[in-house]
């Protein structure tokens, strides 16, 4: 404030006009701010003031940003607030490999802000306030570290084979209880990994067994033919259910019927794909089958598999078996026709003489020898082990 003094008097200088002009302003912004509207009405010579609700309420944040900052700009609006990413090592990936343990997620904020802007291109921004409405979710990666994984290019859960017969331990040492017996090339499930030990999981049992015993197809790729085999050998035990195929393909049943040097004339050899053929059709254990004609007609050498073709007695009974025996006009005839009853009177829960689906079940009104299951079941291993 500037004061001059003249004939004793004070005059007001400009500086105060403009504070009696700045207090007119801040008036009528107070006024804006409350949103009312007053207006005075004479009721019986009383002067009243009544107070009407505005209906253009103004936002006095956003007038004073275009009256007074053409430059800015008032914005609300939703952001994305970024996750959060975690790394941890773990010992149970393979080395140099990164699996997402977690998704991340993206969260959610209302952010009212004031921007300013020079000829339209973006300066700077203040937040005036923000509020969260989603909160992100943090993204865990695992790095792998494991080099046993690595090298056999496996991971937990997938499968594993093994080189050689080994023993399936409780726990994982040497000394350790023995929990059953694995076979060479057999597969199984890893499902955790060690520095000289795997816990895994074979049928039913969980154990551990040691890393240098163990390999997969990448390192070994014949193994996965090997395993096909081998399962089909596991699965031959004196409970199997003939009533299923065998599962062995055609050239399987070549390899275990021919270059038998007790098959002199090439019976079961020639007909290996009757046999074959035989199972998928009336859906019996071909190899079953053949044990049969092998042990009833000594591979082919009895006077019924030379003079009727018949390779199985059927219906050779005993009080006269060689005149009571079936005549047939080929080897393939009697397969077939002896597969088709096997298959529908000893092997169907309806069939006439069904004691079971086992070979010692079938023994019981097939032949009245109370060892001939022995005999077939020898036979039947001894197939079983030709397709190595």
């Amino acid at each position: 404030m500037k004061k001059d003094k003249m004939n004793g008097k004070v005059i007001i200088s400009v500086s105060i006009l403009w504070i009696f002009v700045l207090a007119i302003v801040v008036t009528s912004i107070v006024a804006f701010f409350k949103n009312s509207i007053f207006a005075t009405d004479t009721i019986k010579e009383e002067t009243r003031v009544s107070i009407e609700p505005n209906e253009n309420q103004v936002d006095i944040l956003a007038l004073m940003v275009e009256n007074n900052y053409s430059n800015k700009k008032l914005v609300n609006e939703e952001r994305d607030i970024e996750f959060e990413t975690i790394k941890e090592y773990d010992d149970q990936i393979p080395k140099g490999e990164e699996i997402i343990k977690e998704k991340g997620k993206v969260g959610k904020k209302q952010v009212t802000a004031l921007q300013q802007y020079n000829n339209d291109m973006f300066i700077k921004e203040d937040i005036i306030e923000t509020i969260i409405t989603k909160e992100p979710s943090k993204e865990v990666i695992h790095i792998g570290t494991s080099e046993f994984l690595a090298k056999y290019k496996v991971h937990i859960g997938e499968d594993m084979y093994l080189k050689e017969k080994s023993e399936l331990k409780a726990e994982a040492k040497d000394d350790s209880e023995n929990v059953t017996t694995i076979n060479r090339y057999l597969k199984f499930e890893i499902l955790e990994v060690s520095e000289k030990w795997t816990r895994v999981k074979y049928k039913d049992y969980e154990g551990y067994l040691p890393n240098d015993k163990l390999t997969s197809d990448s390192i070994m790729p014949i193994i996965k033919e090997k395993n096909r085999i081998a399962t089909l050998q596991d699965s031959l035990d004196p409970s199997i259910d003939l009533s299923m195929p065998s599962g062995l393909t055609l050239t399987d049943f070549k390899t275990v019927l021919e270059d038998n040097i007790s098959d002199k004339n090439n019976i079961f050899a020639d007909n290996a794909e009757v046999f074959y053929n035989a199972e998928q059709k009336y859906r019996i254990n071909g190899i079953f089958l053949a044990a049969i004609g092998i042990h009833e007609s000594a591979w082919g050498t009895s006077y019924l598999a030379k003079e009727k073709n018949n390779l199985f007695g059927y219906k050779a009974y005993d009080r006269d078996p060689i005149n009571s025996a079936q005549d047939f006009e080929s080897y393939e005839d009697c397969i077939n026709t002896v597969a088709e009853a096997v298959s529908k009177n000893y092997l169907k829960s309806t069939g006439s003489y069904y004691y079971g689906t086992t070979v010692e079940a079938v023994n019981t009104k097939y032949a009245s020898d109370e060892n001939w299951h022995k005999k077939v079941y020898s036979y039947m291993e001894y197939l079983y082990e030709r397709l190595d």
